[in-house]
């Protein structure tokens, strides 16, 4: 099982990552094999995860990531695979903790927008490396979520503060704090043990005193997608990313129209590109401009002149004509329940 709402990853991540998938999984072998390298020297889970954040983190950044976002997406990813982790079998092996890290990640992404299979596979790897390593999923869970009581705590707690959910059980959280992996995803092609059982699981009751989680919160501050850019870091020529471009002019293979839909999901304006706001407002002024001429020019082609400041208006301007209906959907009342 897996939280609910999912927590997003922070903009202009997966741009980063669609721009060069195989850098990225390069990132995620070299992280692996200090990963496993801690552990070996008799370091602890988390001195692993870091280890692996200190070696990912400046290949990161060669691909054009900030240290912020590189964080702030570790962050995430921890409060999206934790829970499943958390729920999950203890004794799940590499195949398994791979096939949750796979579907956090697909669960994650906008709609529109699949993992590239470099990632997939680096997911894949990393949870056969954990499992070579003799870390079991509770203890990996436990180091990349934050602990409960903070506010990034991806799971319920109680009024004390203290968490709901009982490790290996999934039971135990309540159905409006949990989903089911998708039905087509990883942990379905993993086998029966890693799906809720037919009819879902008997979920314990939400009480009036249980704190729900923050899916924002797991990504800290907002991040800007520019802050604290490489300026040595390679451009869309070198296969880095630039953050001055519209996504979808760098990303490389992706679904038509996913950059805009990963744009409209993030709550931004999907044609303004990941800067934004910040975009040059020069070249915004002559881009209008050009606009302008242009018409003015297509009306004097038509044979009339366009109006004068002075001309009257033939009729007053009814700001809701011709603006688009949309009947709300029934979605059949919440969420998935496993």
């Amino acid at each position: 099982m897996f939280p609910m709402p999912m927590p997003p990853m922070p903009e202009g991540f997966m741009e980063v990552v669609q721009a060069n998938p195989e850098a990225f999984g390069e990132a995620m072998g070299a992280g692996q094999e200090a990963f496993a390298n801690a552990i070996g020297e008799g370091g602890d889970v988390g001195a692993a995860f870091e280890a692996m954040g200190d070696v990912m983190g400046p290949m990161m950044g060669d691909m054009g990531c900030p240290p912020e976002m590189f964080e702030a997406a570790g962050d995430a990813f921890g409060a999206a695979v934790g829970p499943a982790m958390t729920m999950g079998p203890a004794d799940a092996g590499g195949p398994e903790m791979g096939a949750m890290m796979q579907d956090a990640a697909t669960m994650m992404m906008p709609e529109g927008m699949d993992v590239p299979a470099p990632v997939m596979d680096a997911m894949m790897d990393m949870g056969q490396g954990m499992a070579d390593a003799g870390v079991m999923p509770h203890d990996a869970a436990a180091e990349m979520m934050a602990p409960p009581g903070d506010p990034a705590y991806p799971m319920p707690v109680d009024g004390a503060g203290e968490a709901v959910v009982v490790p290996g059980d999934p039971g135990s959280c309540p159905a409006e704090a949990c989903q089911a992996p998708p039905a087509d995803g990883a942990c379905a092609a993993a086998g029966d043990h890693m799906m809720p059982p037919d009819g879902g699981y008997d979920h314990a009751a939400m009480t009036p005193d249980m704190q729900m989680p923050d899916p924002g919160a797991a990504m800290g501050p907002e991040i800007d997608p520019a802050a604290n850019m490489d300026p040595g870091a390679p451009g869309p020529e070198a296969g880095g990313y630039d953050p001055n471009l519209a996504p979808d002019s760098q990303v490389g293979p992706m679904d038509p129209g996913a950059a805009d839909a990963m744009g409209a999901a993030m709550g931004g304006d999907p044609a303004a590109g990941p800067m934004g706001p910040l975009a040059d407002s020069d070249a915004a002024a002559d881009a209008a401009i050009g606009a302008a001429l242009d018409g003015a020019a297509a009306v004097s082609d038509a044979g009339a002149a366009p109006p004068g400041p002075d001309a009257p208006m033939d009729a007053p301007i009814d700001p809701a004509a011709d603006m688009p209906t949309h009947e709300p959907e029934d979605d059949g009342g919440g969420g998935i329940v496993g």
